[in-house]
């Protein structure tokens, strides 16, 4: 049976397909991230993240904050006016 590293319950935290996993015979894990190199512990936070972020609501792949400042006169002192 091939079983989908990245799949927990009903919800797949790799949608992208993006992480490749590949055990080693010494039982360390290689992981592929978008073309590069990541280290287990580091695959293991990634999908962690992923996880908070899929509680909270938000997309599982997107590290967008969000923020916008708006329009408008700013209030901030620009560093080469004086008052």
């Amino acid at each position: 049976m091939n079983k989908k590293h990245s799949k927990i319950g009903n919800v797949d935290f790799d949608p992208n397909n993006d992480m490749v996993l590949k055990p080693k015979k010494d039982g360390d894990v290689d992981v592929d991230y978008k073309g590069g190199k990541m280290t287990f512990d580091d695959y293991i936070d990634e999908m962690e993240s992923r996880a908070t972020r899929h509680q909270e609501g938000k997309s599982l792949t997107s590290n967008s904050l969000g923020l916008f400042g708006g329009f408008g006169k700013g209030k901030l002192k620009k560093p080469y006016k004086t008052d």
